[in-house]
């Protein structure tokens, strides 16, 4: 069984749910059922957030501020 370091759950932008894990030296985040992993927060949540939502107006690039600043906030909790 793996220890989790720190678990969040919250919700993007555009409504989906997203999970976020931090396993010592890995991140794992799962927003509707695609699962993203990587060394970093933001590496996790962009795999796992995509853009598969449709884009009106600016749509897109307030989401990739949005997980920029959600990772950034995450790592900063975990030190």
């Amino acid at each position: 069984m793996t220890n989790v370091a720190a678990a969040w759950r919250t919700y993007t932008p555009d409504g989906r749910e997203l999970a976020v894990e931090y396993e010592g030296v890995r991140w794992t985040a799962t927003c509707d059922g695609h699962k993203g992993e990587g060394a970093t927060a933001l590496e996790a949540i962009s795999a796992a957030v995509g853009h598969e939502q449709a884009s009106i107006g600016n749509l897109e690039l307030r989401l990739a501020a949005w997980i920029r600043a959600e990772a950034a906030q995450l790592e900063s909790e975990v030190g």
